[in-house]
């Protein structure tokens, strides 16, 4: 389910951005082609239990395709608050494209530019293009709010307070998987349940191996251990992308240039 949420993405980009240079076009429905749809549908069937980063996304993404701009807004802002880069992403781009709010090219940056921090390639791209679009004091206003905005939504904090749910989560860990109520998590094999082995067939696809609600490995330690569930989530997005003709950027100018760190708790850094 990777290449699904990395094709979600760069379509929505992709015709946001496309959108939005077209001046005075009313942009198309968004998220109604086939994949998009099939992503869509795989982010119903997936269990974001114990894990608001994908609670956010996957919500705010469902009301984002059926145009509820203002109820995608709020599911995101709870993705983005749990260190969820698609959220943060999403909402730039709602800030850029003026869906459910007027268009905000500022906002759209240093939304943008957070999401970008982890150096994903589609991120990255998307963050340039926007700039580049930026006056000189469009650009100086974009600083100053990412310098706000980041305390809250950068990684050094929001990665913190997801590992903190994730743990506590795990916690609640009974060490038996009595009384889940599904006949295919009681019956997980000891490599099922360690994360080792392939989840039951239940019948659907999901987002990045998360368990269907009623079956599927909830338990895999992968996805409620902070530093490997992050690396599973940057796996998500390393590689190449091309999101059309860009115009070129002086990097320098760019704000936020420190490198997200590797770890999750918190630094002294931003």
């Amino acid at each position: 389910m990777t290449a699904f949420r990395q094709q979600l993405i760069c379509a929505a980009a992709c015709s946001l951005l496309v959108a939005t240079a077209a001046a005075g076009d009313k942009p198309s429905a968004p998220l109604q082609d086939h994949v998009s749809q099939e992503v869509l549908m795989a982010m119903s069937r997936s269990s974001t239990w114990g894990h608001p980063d994908e609670y956010g996304e996957f919500t705010g993404m469902q009301r984002y395709a059926d145009g509820d701009f203002k109820a995608a807004m709020k599911y995101f802002l709870i993705g983005a608050r749990y260190a969820d880069k698609l959220s943060q992403l999403s909402i730039g781009l709602m800030y850029l494209n003026g869906q459910g709010m007027k268009k905000d090219p500022v906002a759209a940056f240093a939304w943008i530019a957070i999401a970008a921090e982890r150096k994903y390639p589609q991120f990255l791209a998307t963050r340039d293009a926007v700039w580049a679009q930026l006056d000189a004091t469009q650009r100086e206003q974009a600083k100053a709010l990412l310098e706000k905005l980041y305390p809250e939504y950068g990684d050094p904090t929001a990665k913190r307070r997801m590992s903190l749910v994730l743990r506590w989560n795990r916690s609640q860990f009974t060490g038996s998987l009595l009384g889940f109520g599904s006949d295919s998590v009681t019956s997980l094999t000891p490599e099922q349940f360690t994360g080792k082995g392939a989840m039951p067939a239940c019948g659907g696809k999901t987002i990045g191996a998360a368990a269907i609600t009623g079956c599927g490995n909830l338990y895999a330690s992968w996805r409620w251990d902070p530093k490997e569930y992050f690396q599973a989530r940057d796996r998500e997005w390393k590689g190449t992308v091309s999101v059309g003709k860009m115009e070129h950027v002086d990097a320098a100018g760019l704000p936020l240039k420190t490198p997200a760190p590797k770890d999750p708790q918190p630094t002294s850094g931003h």
